[in-house]
């Protein structure tokens, strides 16, 4: 087989033949180098990284495509773009957009044919110092030469990008055959030499193993500046947002990747992050300058200094990050906690150095271990993987064993010291290990201590009344720092918050509509009641009378926000076991609040019963005032349930057009006759106003209102002026009737011969207006008939003139 090869294929067994002897070469260079020269074995633990921009439409102008969703499409077909070299992984920069919420698209392809999915990335920003840089992470993409990519944003977001770059990066040396064999013999003389490229296994110790830059391939010329140092008070934890495609063995790529891309392309000092893990569980050393060390990185914009940053390398939107990440990480944060001496699940406070999410100068207070979007305006770590962070400290803290160092609780979290008896003072209960000295000290919104405690031992209970020097405290949120550890290196462990409250919820505001008549008419049925809690609390709402008891409870304790409610009452009140009718006079809606805190509190909202007025009607409900003798004037109606001074007021809109004064009328029904005049004695046009009665008894005063139309409108009927029709067929005849102020006409017509003789008639009745109807007529002989209709609308009035139909029958 040897021979065979050999011959049918002389310049691969050439090329075989040149590897070879290359390879043996530098087995003997790295041999000798580590004796002779540090150079060699520099190039043997720096593998290159290639780096291509590309600019999409050769300007760099990115449209940005409207979308309600990540996964919308951009509207216009994406440029493909060649990189002119395989790369593995890819990132896209740009100037800072005006608007915020872009997420860039993208896929790749090894033949400019076939497409990988598309990947997705949310547009940061983020920056060494003062410098905003807005860019994607990069993307581990596979292998590729053709690149697409798009941007889509929802609403608020930029119309275009601008110097868009997009990074086509390969740190795998798998370009080309040439890189290929430079980087097989790099590996093999690594090898020998001692050097690993692969994440070596996690350590079963409280310190992890850490895979060094030099192991990963970091090339140092690549580095801007010399790291700069802060005492560590914190930790972020971040995702690369980089995808989850990747082998154990694209580790050290990948960090070699997001090296090159995070110095060369975005031109920060050096890779972002002080630590990162991938999903495998090995753990990379990040920035340069100590792993012990306060390193300042480049991972959180505004709080770079004084916090350490770890990033799992992958994207954890919708999968939360694999069990042997989590667990690498915290044995990590364990590790570089312990080595500041911070608690995993304290707080600390940071002052922000540069305005994203807070503005430049504001002290924010943190908890030790952080997820990135608690700083910045990002989703980092992902949606799946921040809800793991409390359940994360919990373990951090359980590796450090702090969990045996220092606890705080409460007995309460609200402390009311109003001297009611409830919730009037509260208890914190500190534990701590045997001989380990704590403090504790109560603080206000503005971090002036109020109080404060101190001893040593393994528990105590501290009873705090709500006073500081005596004197009662405001009303607030107070917190509560645990330190210990040793008298002249205390450390707060523990932090609870405590929330003093005194003051009884309000009502922001309460309404009532101020009487009602439960009478059965119909209006002014109910009672209705607005009210809005100003802040969140429990509300029962009943009705009292006017000694103040509770007749009737319209609801028990509910829960409620600080938002508009609303209620009804049916004029019923609880009378043993059955709802009876309230008697008509005056009550109050009870409105009754109370808070988490035991403060209660009672507003009571009038509320009048009053049936001495109902049941208003027009009869006719539509009159015609035009002096023919029909329907010229309406009698609108009433019912009086004890004597009242009524007055009847006909209104257009909020214009009085004529006002009845009845006087003093006795208990029954009674009417007020309309003639259809103003006050001024002219006669009203056509409309639909409404008649209001007030009536002021004993009771006090309340009004009904009733519908009426005035229609002086005559009726239009429209038919067709002639038709065909054959002796004994059905014919349809249709029409149409107009009248604006009227809903309905009554409609009849007849149907005479050329000689003027009645040969048929109908009354349809009455018909909607406004329609196209029709009659049937079945015509016996030949000959020429007229088709006469006349209509009358609900006012009396009849049609301006006849319309008819010429029917000829053959």
């Amino acid at each position: 087989m040897t021979g065979s090869f050999t011959t049918r294929h002389p310049r691969l067994a050439r090329v075989l033949a040149g590897t070879l002897l290359a390879l043996a070469l530098l087995l003997v260079a790295v041999w000798v180098a580590p004796r002779a020269s540090g150079g060699a074995a520099a190039w043997i633990s720096t593998p290159s990284v290639r780096l291509h921009a590309l600019a999409p439409g050769g300007d760099g102008l990115l449209a940005v495509a409207a979308s309600t969703s990540i996964a919308g499409r951009a509207a216009s077909r994406p440029e493909t773009l060649d990189a002119g070299m395989r790369f593995t992984m890819a990132g896209v920069t740009c100037d800072v957009p005006d608007g915020s919420g872009v997420t860039i698209r993208l896929r790749t392809s090894l033949d400019g044919s076939g497409w990988s999915p598309w990947f997705e990335a949310p547009l940061e920003l983020a920056g060494e110092g003062t410098e905003v840089t807005a860019y994607t992470d990069p993307v581990w993409t596979g292998q590729a030469r053709y690149a697409q990519v798009e941007a889509v944003a929802g609403g608020g977001g930029p119309s275009a990008l601008t110097s868009v770059r997009l990074v086509a990066i390969d740190p795998t040396e798998d370009g080309s055959v040439a890189a290929r064999l430079t980087s097989t013999a790099r590996r093999l003389a690594a090898t020998v030499a001692g050097v690993t490229f692969d994440a070596p296994a996690l350590a079963a110790s409280s310190a992890p193993v850490i895979v060094t830059r030099a192991q990963w391939g970091a090339d140092e010329s690549l580095r801007n500046a010399a790291p700069s140092y802060s005492p560590v008070k914190m930790a972020f934890v971040h995702h690369t947002a980089s995808g989850n495609l990747y082998t154990p063995e694209d580790g050290p790529a990948l960090m070699r990747g997001i090296y090159a891309y995070h110095t060369e392309s975005l031109h920060w000092n050096d890779i972002a992050y002080n630590f990162l893990v991938d999903r495998y569980g090995a753990v990379y050393e990040g920035r340069y300058g100590g792993m012990t060390r306060g390193v300042v990185g480049a991972h959180v914009y505004g709080f770079n200094t004084g916090s350490t940053g770890i990033s799992v390398i992958g994207t954890f939107t919708d999968e939360a990050p694999p069990a042997k990440a989590v667990a690498a990480l915290e044995r990590l944060l364990a590790w570089k906690l312990g080595v500041h001496r911070l608690s995993p699940t304290g707080t600390a406070l940071l002052t922000c150095g540069a305005t994203d999410k807070y503005r430049k100068g504001t002290t924010v207070k943190f908890p030790v271990i952080a997820g990135h979007r608690q700083a910045n305006s990002t989703e980092c770590p992902g949606s799946s993987f921040y809800p793991l962070l409390p359940s994360m400290r919990t373990a951090v803290a359980w590796r450090m064993g702090a969990a045996a160092i220092a606890s705080l609780t409460t007995s309460t979290p609200l402390v009311s010291p109003n001297g009611d008896g409830v919730l009037d003072s509260v208890t914190l209960n500190v534990g701590v290990t045997e001989g380990i000295s704590w403090g504790l000290t109560l603080r206000d919104a503005g971090g002036d201590a109020v109080a404060s405690w101190s001893g040593e031992g393994t528990s105590e209970k501290v009873v705090w009344d709500g006073t500081s020097g005596g004197s009662t405290v405001a009303d607030g949120a107070y917190t509560a720092d645990l330190a210990a550890g040793p008298a002249d290196a205390h450390t707060v462990m523990e932090t609870v918050t405590i929330t003093v409250d005194t003051s009884a919820p309000r009502l922001s505001k309460a309404a009532s509509q101020g009487w009602f008549s439960p009478n059965g008419d119909g209006r002014a049925e109910t009672a209705a009641l607005a009210y809005t809690p100003a802040e969140a609390c429990s509300v029962r709402v009943g009705i009292m009378d006017t000694d103040g008891r509770v007749i009737r409870w319209l609801h028990g304790w509910k829960a409620r926000e600080a938002r508009s409610y609303s209620l009804k009452w049916d004029g019923r009140i609880r009378s043993g076991s059955s709802l009876v009718p309230a008697a008509d006079g005056l009550y109050r809606f009870d409105v009754e609040r109370r808070d988490s805190a035991g403060n209660t509190a009672r507003q009571g909202i009038k509320i009048t019963v009053d049936r001495t007025l109902g049941f208003p009607s027009a009869a006719p409900g539509t009159f015609s005032p035009d002096g023919d003798g029909v329907r010229d004037t309406t009698a609108l109606r009433f019912k009086l349930t004890r004597t009242a001074t009524v007055i009847v007021r006909v209104l257009d809109g909020a214009t009085v057009v004529s006002t009845l004064s009845l006087g003093t009328l006795a208990a029954g029904r009674h009417s007020a006759t309309w003639d259809g005049t103003a006050g001024s004695g002219d006669f009203v046009a056509s409309s639909r106003p409404v008649f209001t009665v007030t009536a002021e008894s004993t009771s006090g005063e309340s009004s009904v209102s009733g519908a009426l139309t005035v229609d002086l409108y005559r009726p239009r009927l429209y038919a067709a002026g002639g038709k065909i029709a054959a002796a004994g067929a059905s014919t349809r005849l249709t029409y149409k009737v107009v009248d604006p102020f009227s809903a309905k006409v009554d409609v009849r017509y007849v149907v005479r011969n050329a000689k003027g003789r009645v040969v048929a008639s109908g009354h349809p009745g009455w018909q909607p207006t406004g329609k196209a109807r029709a009659i049937k007529w079945r015509p016996k002989a030949r000959g020429i008939y007229t088709v006469t209709y006349r209509t009358r609308d609900l006012g009396g009035n009849t049609q301006v003139a006849p319309a008819g139909t010429v029917v000829t029958v053959r």
